[in-house]
């Protein structure tokens, strides 16, 4: 394994650090970073997408959570620095004053209201003030995954993105929530979710934002069956360590985003959904072998840990693994991978709490 890469960043866009702090990346491939900082009162949870090894030296796409509960009394003007990158704000709640300045020139003074959306190109000299308390999701997407995308979907390449000020966008702001859980959890075991999650935010910016095409979308392409098999063979002989999409994809010889398009063609549903309901199937098998703890069967079904497995295993059963331990027992045999959920009886309210 190749050294870390450090990347030292000064004052990053619209305030993501304000005092200088150092961003480690890890240079394996496939592997996501977590980074945690507390900066003057703001707490930031960074996670960077998987290094794509055949193209780029920096990840393709870092998620951010910015949260400031009490604003400084003299709040500093901060200067976000230049990068072929854009920079995609969502709010997760109100935020009630700031200020925007381009090439010096202000452009905004006032407040954003809850799912409001704000793109930047940051070729652009930009500098913002937090007047308020905030909590919000930054995504920064470098020029060359934007590129990369719109090559892999056969889009013309984009040159910016029209999103008037204030605009309000459900879809990216339930797709920041879908990555929240991710920034409390380091590893790489979230690497196939966050490419997914990515991948869509791509797709919407390029479409809406972009304008580009989403025919590409509804095209028909469909895997092989050696690709199909050897997608789900890969998914499978990784469950417990996790694998990046790109690296599913390239064992199919594709791009990230044609992968993940005919796999859903394929099999009519998604990779993340197929590679999930994989782990729980196996959870189901350990539980009614009845002889490991709920954190070793977690952790051997690719899980960052007994809590995440609890929560996905109840949002996709209806019942805890506990539950479903002491319900089953030894000897009881799931049901088969394409049929992944036996009827239950649902957890009683009033019974002891189960794991």
């Amino acid at each position: 394994m190749t050294a870390p890469r450090v990347i030292v960043s000064r004052r990053a866009f619209c305030g993501l650090l304000l005092s200088t702090t150092i961003l480690v990346v890890a240079c394996a491939a496939g592997r996501s970073k977590l980074t945690t900082t507390i900066t003057r009162g703001v707490k930031i949870e960074t996670i960077t997408s998987p290094i794509n090894p055949l193209a780029t030296g920096a990840a393709r796409l870092v998620v951010s959570r910015h949260l400031e509960t009490t604003p400084p009394e003299h709040a500093p003007v901060i200067a976000i620095p230049n990068r072929e990158a854009f920079s995609v704000i969502v709010q997760l709640r109100d935020f009630a004053s700031h200020k925007l300045w381009r090439d010096g020139r202000l452009v905004h003074a006032g407040g954003h209201v809850q799912q409001a959306v704000a793109i930047t190109r940051l070729t652009e000299d930009w500098r913002c003030q937090h007047l308020s308390a905030f909590d919000n999701v930054r995504f920064l997407i470098t020029r060359l995954a934007l590129d990369e995308f719109t090559y892999d979907s056969g889009q013309k390449r984009i040159g910016h993105f029209d999103c008037a000020p204030g605009a309000v966008d459900p879809v990216i702001y339930h797709l920041a929530q879908a990555l929240i859980p991710l920034l409390g959890q380091p590893g790489d075991k979230h690497d196939f979710m966050f490419d997914h999650i990515s991948l869509a935010l791509f797709a919407h910016i390029a479409g809406v934002y972009g304008k580009a095409s989403q025919d590409w979308l509804r095209q028909k392409g469909r895997l092989a069956p050696w690709q199909e098999q050897r997608a789900k063979d890969f998914m499978l002989e990784n469950l417990a360590k996790g694998a990046s999409l790109e690296l599913i994809a390239r064992e199919c010889g594709l791009s990230r985003a044609h992968f993940a398009r005919n796999f859903k063609n394929t099999t009519g549903t998604s990779a993340c959904a197929w590679l999930q309901t994989m782990r729980i199937h196996k959870a189901r098998e350990l539980l009614c072998a009845n002889q490991q703890t709920l954190t070793e069967i977690a952790l051997e079904c690719g899980f960052t840990d007994q809590s995440h497995f609890s929560r996905v295993f109840k949002t996709l059963t209806g019942t805890s693994p506990g539950y479903w331990q002491r319900t089953h027992g030894r000897g009881n045999s799931p049901a088969a991978p394409d049929d992944p959920w036996l009827p239950v009886q649902p957890e009683p309210s009033h019974g002891p709490r189960a794991g």
